[in-house]
């Protein structure tokens, strides 16, 4: 995989998200009991978000890529 996942051809990409065990992706899905499940492709982390903001900032935290 690239230093850019723009750079990677899809291929690439999901190669690397079935290698279980890297934070490579993460998932806001709408739950139809309210809310949002996300999970990361480690498979150590899946939490339930009030707001799609909210399960955006908690990926971006478990990566560590948070700004603020």
């Amino acid at each position: 995989m690239s230093d850019n996942v723009m750079y990677d051809s899809p291929t690439e990409f999901l190669h690397d998200v079935a290698s279980v065990g890297a934070c490579v992706a993460q998932s806001v899905i709408p739950h139809d009991k309210g809310g949002y499940v996300c999970a990361c492709s480690c498979e150590r982390w899946e939490v339930i978000a009030t707001s799609r903001d909210e399960g955006l900032r908690l990926a971006r935290a478990h990566t560590g890529s948070s700004t603020g």
